[in-house]
């Protein structure tokens, strides 16, 4: 049996030249894990069901009554909710890796666009099923989430639901919402269940069917940013950084219909840099290994700079040289926060990167 969830971000390997408990107590070392999941995870999580629910409460009024304001609040409330899942999106391991939930709320990378083909397919067709949330779970991950959701709220022909008569379109919108809505609320469940991952993640042991001892608990921990920062490189800056040419496709982005996509990557980052703070990992470092933290705090000081003037659309970024510039340089520092966390602070805790799960098997 695995050892962890599906979607298990690094496997982890113990090197027999150091290991976690010749250098720090089993209590100590769990000290991050325990303080991350009671301070950051479940309440990123509880953030994220209540954000969803108001997401769904703004299209259901949209659609009852359809009007100028009542659309804005709606792709506001879209936007909100989508900003709560960046923050806990990264975190793809237990409940986010089980039963597709991460792919029903965000169906990326598509890089051959078959969320748009399938949602302007079932517009045209006039679908009905999918006005009812009860009919999504079983429709196309690519229907149930964000993908969907963004382009019946700011794709074309979106205007039309400010005005009365567009009631199929903001059925299904409102169908979407729901789904994301009652997803979240499962995730949210599950993470503060009292048998449930989070207890698994604390409390490892000989009978723990995900982590049979603290090692394995710690490479958890500190696989996950290593590969959230390899996702945002790979699959959110790499579309859009101009290429030799110069050309650059800022259609490719992710959000690029609602601007968000800056604003995403941004929440990424200060999310994982939480992560970081609130888990105090660098704590079960050895005295002289600690350095490491004040290398991980300079990168997230120049990355959070570069953030800070790229928060407008890709199309405008992609036209200004030193803006598309700074792009670049920030797929450089999400390679350097990679390579601190997956290599640097594992081989200081006498741990080393095995595969990674984005490669394959």
């Amino acid at each position: 049996m695995r050892i962890v969830a599906a979607l298990f971000l690094f496997v982890l390997t113990l090197s027999p030249a150091r290991a976690i408990e010749l250098t720090i107590g089993d209590e100590e070392a769990m000290k991050p894990v325990r303080t991350l999941v009671a301070a950051f995870i479940q309440p990123g999580f509880e953030r994220f069901a209540e954000q969803a629910e108001l997401a769904e409460i703004a299209v259901s009024s949209l659609c009852k009554e359809p009007g100028d304001r009542s659309l804005e609040a709606a792709r506001n409330a879209f936007k909100d909710s989508a900003l709560a899942l960046a923050r806990i999106e990264f975190l793809r391991t237990g409940p986010l890796a089980q039963e597709n939930r991460l792919e029903r709320l965000l169906f990326w990378p598509d890089r051959r666009g078959i969320a748009l083909r399938q949602v302007q397919g079932v517009i045209a067709e006039g679908d009905e099923s999918v006005t009812d949330p009860a009919n999504l779970p079983e429709k196309s991950v690519a229907l149930q989430g964000y993908n969907a959701l963004e382009y019946l709220l700011f794709g074309t022909g979106s205007d039309t639901l400010a005005e009365p008569g567009d009631a199929f379109r903001c059925g299904f919108a409102h169908a979407v919402a729901a789904n994301i809505h009652l997803i979240a609320a499962q995730l949210s469940e599950e993470w503060t269940q009292e048998d449930g991952f989070a207890a698994a993640w604390t409390s490892p042991g000989p009978e723990n069917d995900y982590f049979r001892n603290t090692e394995e608990a710690i490479s958890e921990l500190l696989s996950i940013p290593s590969e959230a920062f390899e996702i945002i490189r790979d699959q959110r800056l790499q579309p859009i950084v101009p290429e030799e040419d110069g050309k650059a496709n800022p259609k490719s982005a992710l959000f690029w219909r609602s601007d968000l996509t800056m604003p995403f990557i941004r929440a990424n980052f200060d999310a994982l840099r939480t992560y970081f703070e609130v888990s105090e990992m660098i704590s079960i470092l050895p005295e002289d290994q600690r350095w490491l933290g004040k290398s991980i705090e300079f990168e997230f000081n120049n990355s959070g700079d570069i953030l800070s003037r790229l928060q407008m659309p890709v199309a405008s970024i992609l036209k200004d040289e030193d803006r598309a510039g700074e792009l670049g340089y920030l797929v450089i520092l999400t390679q350097s926060l990679q390579q601190l966390f997956g290599t640097q602070v594992t081989s200081a805790l006498g741990l080393s990167v095995g595969f990674s799960s984005l490669d394959g098997d």
